[in-house]
């Protein structure tokens, strides 16, 4: 029984010992063969690299044109070298395509040259892919900055496409403007109402002589079929700013002064009753709150100083407008200046220093 026993546990060990040997030689083999295998995930990485470069030169040439700044976007996160051949209608790019697959140790790569051939057509056309021997790519010349103006017009004539689809093509139009590599959307507009509206885009365009390299060109877009630009000095990018701004301080402005005329109205109706104006009644108008206030401190004015003439029937209370609804902070300074003898108040803005009360 001894014996028997001894050898069930003599090939018990000899099983452990095979498994671990096998498992050693797995481990080893994955070892030796990692290489080969990541290689070929990258190389798989390229073939797929490929496959997205046809799909989207076929939609990029769904127009009967295929434009340089539409090949700019497809090749936007693509490759850093390709050249494009062109015979008539015919676009032939050659492309240096890079796989990518990572690793405990890093990053594996690898390359691809590809040939595509298409020609535009108005429907997604067929484009044609064939791997070429990788010197094509090596004598690839780098990609030349193109003149602003040429870039601008690739552009009209893209944006031109959208026209027909008035806002509905916003999208489309926006993405055109915002994709292109060395393009910059500065700003945007919609101009106009109806059948007359338009969508103007403010552009920097890389290449330029203007400060930073850039130059500045508008592009309208009006339906159902126009799309015109024009170069702008380097400050026309802000145009645009410029009128919000104009608008935001008109706004402002006219905030102010609706607030400064109802404290007119109060001041002259407490001045009316009896033709005199107390303390408690300027106190009482200088309380009135503003629109939607929920604070005490939203008042529409914060009375900063009065003055009384000698015979005090002539008064002028200087106080900071809040406006009508907005935040607690101080905008504006108005003189009311009260004629009791004529039972008069007007009020105007004033450059007098109008201090926060308690400063």
């Amino acid at each position: 029984m001894e014996r028997q026993r001894g050898g069930c546990v003599l090939n018990g060990c000899l099983t452990l010992l095979v498994v671990a040997l096998a498992l050693v030689g797995y481990g080893w083999w994955r070892l030796e063969t990692a290489p080969g295998r990541t290689q070929a995930r990258a190389r798989d990485d390229v073939t797929r690299a490929a496959a997205e470069t046809r799909t989207r030169l076929s939609a990029a040439a769904a127009g009967d044109t295929l434009f340089e700044t539409e090949l700019d976007r497809v090749f936007r996160t693509g490759p850093d070298r390709w050249a494009e051949k062109r015979d008539g209608r015919h676009v032939t790019v050659t492309a240096l395509l890079t796989g990518r697959t990572g690793v405990w140790m890093g990053t594996v790569t690898a390359d691809g040259c590809y040939e595509f051939t298409v020609t535009p057509a108005a429907a997604p056309p067929p484009v044609g892919e064939r791997e070429v021997p990788d010197g094509r790519c090596e004598r690839l010349p780098p990609r030349p900055v193109r003149e602003p103006a040429d870039v601008a017009r690739d552009l009209a004539a893209e944006l031109r496409a959208t026209a027909s689809e008035g806002t509905a093509g916003d999208s489309a139009r926006w993405t055109i403007l915002t994709s292109t590599p060395g393009v910059r959307l500065q700003d945007r507009v919609y101009e106009g109402s109806g059948a007359a509206q338009s969508t103007v885009g403010l552009v920097r365009l890389d290449g330029g002589s203007g400060p930073q390299g850039w130059d500045c060109y508008e592009f309208r877009v009006r339906p159902p079929h126009t799309a015109a630009f024009k170069p702008l000095k380097p400050d026309g990018c802000h145009r645009i700013q410029r009128q919000r701004e104009a608008q935001a301080r008109a706004a402002r402005r006219d905030r102010l002064d609706e607030a400064a005329g109802r404290i007119r109205r109060a001041l002259g109706d407490a001045v009316a009753g009896d033709g005199r104006l107390t303390d408690a009644e300027t106190r009482r108008v200088f309380a009135l709150r503003q629109e939607d206030a929920v604070t005490p401190r939203q008042v529409l004015a914060n009375l900063t100083h009065t003055d009384r003439s000698a015979d005090g029937a002539r008064i002028t209370l200087t106080a900071r407008v809040n406006g009508l609804r907005s935040t607690p902070w101080y905008e504006g300074c108005y003189a009311f200046r009260v004629d009791l003898r004529a039972g008069s108040v007007t009020a105007r803005t004033t450059a007098k220093a109008c201090p926060v009360p308690g400063s």
